[in-house]
């Protein structure tokens, strides 16, 4: 694998676990909330250079109410699975409300692992 604009590359065959961690945090000296209902989401997907097409693997998420009573609002995703994957595809993530990603290395990551080769 590789890992080029943000995307992780298939180099060989295989099954592959891949995995996400995405954490969400607004904190209220940062300003306010515009809605206070938010749909905190994480998709994994799939693109095929050969065939241009995308399916998503996996996602996750949740409908969360951040109260303006609160000083801190936290939310952990984790997503995970195996998936046969052939060399070429590339991997991405998209989330809805991109602006309250925690950005640090331990929060926010994904990537993925070759497990076994295609029989």
């Amino acid at each position: 694998m590789t890992f080029r604009n943000g995307k992780l590359i298939v180099n060989q065959d295989g099954f592959y676990y891949l995995y996400a961690n995405i954490c969400f945090r607004h904190h209220e000296a940062s300003g306010n909330l515009s809605v206070k209902y938010l749909q905190l989401m994480v998709y994994v997907t799939k693109t095929s250079i050969k065939i241009p097409s995308s399916h998503t693997l996996m996602k996750g998420g949740s409908t969360k109410y951040w109260s303006g009573k609160a000083e801190f609002h936290f939310y952990s995703i984790n997503v995970g699975g195996f998936f046969k994957l052939r060399s070429g595809e590339q991997i991405s993530i998209e989330v809805s409300n991109p602006s309250l990603l925690d950005p640090d290395q331990d929060a926010t990551y994904f990537g993925a692992f070759k497990v076994r080769d295609i029989d």
